[in-house]
């Protein structure tokens, strides 16, 4: 490399020069001119996406809040079916508790059968 000229703005007229400031001027500047659309638009972005949050929110609070009042009507109902007749609540009860009983009671059979199986 001692005799490689490189790029030695030595080497060039003082037009060349000249014409090479200007570019190197101008692509400075086109950066900069990036540089700051790039953050108008992430400014932008992030402004519009915590509108829509704040949006998501709101919606999910008023749907919420719809949901509550319709379980708030049904467990009424159910309530008021049950005080003027308990007996289908007491046997769905019963069923319900007999299902458990029966789907625990498999699981434990399961696993007692395969640790007999490994050893």
């Amino acid at each position: 490399m001692a005799n490689s000229r490189g790029f030695e703005l030595t080497h060039f007229t003082d037009d060349a020069q000249d014409r090479f400031g200007r570019q190197f001027a101008t692509l400075a500047r086109d950066a900069s001119h990036l540089s700051d659309a790039l953050s108008r638009y992430t400014r932008d972005a992030r402004h519009d996406v915590g509108h829509l949050a704040h949006d998501f929110a709101d919606e999910a609070l008023h749907q919420g809040a719809i949901a509550a009042r319709m379980l708030g009507k049904q467990a009424w109902r159910a309530g008021n079916a049950v005080r003027k007749d308990p007996v289908p609540a007491v046997v769905a009860l019963a069923g319900l508790a007999c299902l458990i009983s029966l789907v625990m009671s498999s699981g434990a059979q399961r696993r007692t059968s395969s640790d007999a199986q490994r050893h």
